[in-house]
């Protein structure tokens, strides 16, 4: 069984430039020697993390099989999605252009090669379907290839799109959306520049 955890901006913010201390700290939270983040560029390279490694990967998927690793994805209004099987464990970032590009399956593909077979997902704090409005020329891009994305007023439901996309995977959500609640970080909210992050291990 997967220990995971997500945070808000009372446990401070994780991000690559204020958030080193923060992300020091985080794995004496879930008791773990080593917890691993990424250099997160809206791709979808997914990374197989098999040791502890001080390295920051340029990904926005990580995949382990290790016990003693965990995994960490930073997020502001994008879907911080954590999956999980018996023996693999994955971290995701997953925004409009991971959607796109297909970063989940990469990542659940990826999880399979390493045995995984009944994976499920717990997807964090994120911009709502009721707030995530993106002009008209994004919002025919997304939904003309994703149509469970599309919500009224050119509005972008994310999650929805992500269901459809592996519905080999059964997802829950938070129902926490980060610009409706100011406990967590907007990038959409003033250009909020914290985030707040997604951890798994096993």
């Amino acid at each position: 069984m997967a220990r995971l955890l997500f945070t808000g901006k009372a446990a401070g913010t994780y991000d690559p430039i204020s958030g080193l201390k923060n992300r020091d700290e985080l794995s004496k939270s879930l008791a773990v020697p080593t917890t691993i983040f990424m250099k997160q560029v809206h791709g979808n390279t997914v990374v197989i993390v098999d040791e502890a490694s001080n390295n920051l990967f340029e990904a926005d998927a990580l995949v382990t099989n290790k016990k003693s690793i965990a995994l960490a994805v930073q997020a502001a209004d994008c879907l911080p999605l954590l999956l999980q099987s018996d023996g693999v464990v994955a971290a995701v970032h997953v925004g409009r252009k991971g959607l796109l590009n297909g970063v989940a399956l990469a990542a659940v593909a990826a999880m399979q090669d390493l045995g995984a077979e009944q994976i499920t997902g717990v997807v964090g704090p994120h911009i709502c379907g009721s707030c995530y409005e993106v002009d008209q020329v994004m919002f025919d891009e997304i939904t003309q290839i994703h149509p469970d994305s599309a919500a009224s007023n050119r509005r972008l439901n994310l999650f929805a799109g992500l269901v459809a996309q592996i519905p080999q995977v059964a997802l829950t959500k938070m129902n926490i959306c980060t610009l409706e609640n100011s406990s967590y970080f907007s990038f959409r909210r003033g250009s909020e520049s914290g985030r707040q992050v997604g951890v798994i291990c096993r």
